[in-house]
């Protein structure tokens, strides 16, 4: 039914993993749940299984969408916690050299890391890719059904145009034809990316989200317009982007030094 609902293949396993888990917490078919069954299960799930915020919330959100598909609204009365607003981790411009600098030796992966790194795309968006998704002519990559079921256009920059090219050229020849531009999982983009910050010597621990957080600093930073980020990251809202805003430390230093007052 998610499915039918064009919801991504992430948001369908984390959904389907919440509703087996409730089933088999409550042990009764979902037309004799009541509320105090599913506060019983969110207690159970902060207490027992020591749950954050943000997945009781997801948790919520999840048994709302379960028992909504089948009619009935019980659910609709689990009121979600609010979620602890947390500032985006991202990289220095040093370490994002040093991350480049540790995939040089593959095509696959340096490709990988600069199309995170340079156009900001989710891991599910990278996954989904196709060849015929890249215009070659104009360098512009087509996002097809990002977060929200909304297409986007990017822009590729020259450095990164030229790892997807030395990437295709040795995808060429080692024969293999998937119309995919990247055939791995999610899985597999965030374990390149993890081993690739354990070579550069990143003591933290990096995800690919973290290089999508990495640009939209950068570029607030340098100036770039926040309705045109807004754009590239796919947000729905710039008040979602306006988050980036109170990262830049450097900045905010800066413009501090500016107009601090002169007692």
């Amino acid at each position: 039914m998610l499915q039918a609902q064009e919801r991504s293949p992430c948001t369908v396993k984390q959904y389907g993993h919440i509703a087996r888990t409730f089933l088999s917490f409550a042990q009764k078919p979902l037309d004799e749940v009541t509320l105090r069954d599913l506060e019983a299960f969110r207690e159970y799930l902060v207490l027992q299984r020591h749950y954050s915020k943000n997945s009781v919330y997801t948790t919520v959100r999840g048994l709302t969408c379960l028992f909504r598909s089948f009619g009935y609204s019980v659910a609709d009365q689990l009121e979600p916690p609010r979620r602890p607003e947390r500032l985006p981790r991202y990289l220095t411009e040093e370490e994002m050299h040093r991350l480049f600098e540790a995939v040089t030796e593959s095509p696959r992966d340096n490709a990988i890391v600069h199309v995170l790194a340079f156009v900001g795309l989710r891991v599910g968006e990278l996954c989904h890719l196709q060849l015929e998704d890249i215009e070659f002519e104009r360098n512009i990559l087509h996002v097809r059904s990002g977060k929200g079921d909304k297409d986007r256009e990017v822009v590729l920059e020259d450095r990164t145009r030229a790892a997807i090219d030395r990437y295709l050229a040795d995808r060429t020849i080692s024969g293999a034809s998937s119309l995919r531009l990247f055939p791995v999982g999610s899985v597999t983009v965030e374990r390149i990316v993890r081993r690739a910050a354990q070579r550069a010597g990143i003591p933290r621990r990096v995800t690919p989200h973290m290089l999508r957080h990495t640009l939209a600093t950068a570029l607030l930073s340098r100036g770039c317009d926040i309705r045109y980020i807004q754009k590239l990251l796919g947000h729905a809202s710039v008040a979602t982007t306006q988050i980036y805003t109170h990262v830049d430390t450097q900045a905010l230093r800066d413009a501090y030094q500016r107009a601090k007052p002169q007692y």
